[in-house]
């Protein structure tokens, strides 16, 4: 079993799947797929973002035992080792966090 997806369709934030993103998504994947195949299923989803597409890593501005490191993205694999070294030099050594990473930037 296979999945298939997904749209960037910023338009429709209903979790409902729409039968015009099944035909874009199977038009697309009979580009490359030259085996017979069946379709079990279709779900629909939102992904979560950032705005500006940074990470965020930091401490909770009202729970100061909690922090957070998330908003990696795409580019996850590459920024995790340096987002969480940010992290862990705030836990142990409570040094600040880069600013355009720093969940602050959202406080106003």
């Amino acid at each position: 079993m296979f999945r298939v997806g997904s749209n960037y369709d910023w338009d429709d934030l209903t979790l409902l799947p729409t039968e015009m993103t099944r035909t874009s998504l199977l038009e697309k994947l009979e580009l490359f797929l030259k085996l017979p195949y069946k379709v079990v299923g279709h779900q629909a989803g939102i992904r979560p973002s950032v705005a500006d597409r940074r990470p965020v890593i930091g401490r909770h501005p009202k729970l100061p035992n909690v922090f957070i490191l998330n908003g990696l993205g795409a580019k996850g694999a590459m920024l995790a080792p340096a987002m969480a070294e940010q992290l862990v030099n705030l836990l142990i050594k409570d040094t600040k966090i880069d600013t355009e990473v720093d969940v602050g930037r959202f406080w106003k």
